[in-house]
């Protein structure tokens, strides 16, 4: 029924949420670097999860927690971009 891809990419999305949702407690001038950090810490968690598997990195022919650290990682650069550019306020 669910596919490796889909666990995954699920398991990403609901740590995203959790670094999200705790990102939401901090005041507001804090949320852009706050998020951006705990969105780090989840990739270097995922990058931990991944060197402790001791899967390849390159050429399962499907989602790995290497893509998991690594979509966490863009996630982070995303928002530090963002907060950059003015797009969380002044």
């Amino acid at each position: 029924m669910w596919n490796g891809n889909t666990v995954l990419l699920i398991d990403w999305l609901l740590s995203e949420s959790l670094c999200v949702g705790l990102a939401l407690l901090l005041p507001s001038s804090a949320m852009p670097t706050g998020l951006a950090a705990l969105l780090s810490l989840t990739g270097f968690v995922w990058l931990g999860v991944a060197i402790a598997r001791a899967c390849p990195p390159f050429g399962s022919g499907h989602l790995t927690t290497w893509d998991a650290a690594l979509l966490c990682f863009a996630s982070s650069f995303r928002v530090q971009s963002a907060a950059r550019l003015g797009a969380f306020g002044p």
